[in-house]
């Protein structure tokens, strides 16, 4: 119930008084200062090979990756948004939330073109599943965490979905720096559940080679799906 989360927040700020998860200032998990200083990206990458270079024509693209279109709100590299993601992953730091919304949701307002899937009528919200392993030790799932603000904020009329289970890989794709042994490492990684039969929005908490993002969107459209966008909190590694 929306009083009982109130309260419970209120209950909680006092015992644990929050401060940014970045900068450590007093009052916020996020602050102002940081998501104002947090670099965002102006152009959305091309759906072929991420490239995010203004000379770069996604049409005379030779990538393979399958999305119809991929949006992501900064880069990895920039130290707040990286802290924001860490403490997310692997400290359970979730007390950010209204402030990444409002990240967002100021992304959203100020974009100078539309959502690659602004005139779905029908959409789906997919996060990256963990393997039932990851997800155990971590207590939660993060990309779920992150699409759950990114419907809210940038695809409203879209549904959660959790059609893809995935299956244990031979290592973390965070540890894995060639980017031919990422693809293989991850090849056949993923399975749908059911059929799928509106377009999707597969999310991640951040997107690198886009060699994971691939694969789950390639098992996706094997379902059904037609159409499949990638978006993340950060690109790059």
């Amino acid at each position: 119930m929306e009083w009982f989360a109130k309260i419970r927040s209120v209950v909680l700020d006092a015992v644990y008084p929050p401060f940014c998860v970045a900068c450590g200032a007093h009052g916020i998990w996020w602050c102002d200062a940081c998501q104002t200083g947090t670099e965002r990206v102006l152009r959305d990458p091309c759906p072929k090979c991420l490239c995010t270079d203004d000379a770069h024509h996604p049409f005379a693209c030779t990538g393979d990756l399958p999305f119809s279109g991929v949006v992501v709100a900064g880069f990895y590299h920039n130290p707040s948004l990286r802290h924001v993601i860490h403490a997310l992953k692997y400290q359970g730091v979730t007390a950010t939330e209204q402030s990444v919304e409002a990240w967002l949701r100021d992304i959203r307002m100020t974009r100078n073109l539309a959502f690659p899937w602004q005139t779905e009528t029908e959409l789906y919200i997919q996060p990256m599943p963990l393997a039932d392993a990851r997800e155990r030790d971590r207590g939660f799932n993060q990309a779920e965490w992150v699409a759950d603000r990114m419907r809210c904020a940038w695809a409203p009329q879209a549904c959660m979905a959790h059609t893809l289970s995935r299956l244990p890989s031979a290592m973390p794709q965070a540890s894995i720096e060639d980017k031919a042994l990422r693809r293989h490492n991850i090849r056949q990684d993923f399975i749908a559940t059911e059929r799928v039969t509106h377009p999707v929005i597969l999310v991640d908490d951040v997107i690198t080679t886009g060699s994971t993002a691939a694969e789950a969107a390639r098992s996706l459209l094997r379902a059904g799906a037609p159409r499949v966008y990638a978006a993340a909190l950060a690109l790059g590694a």
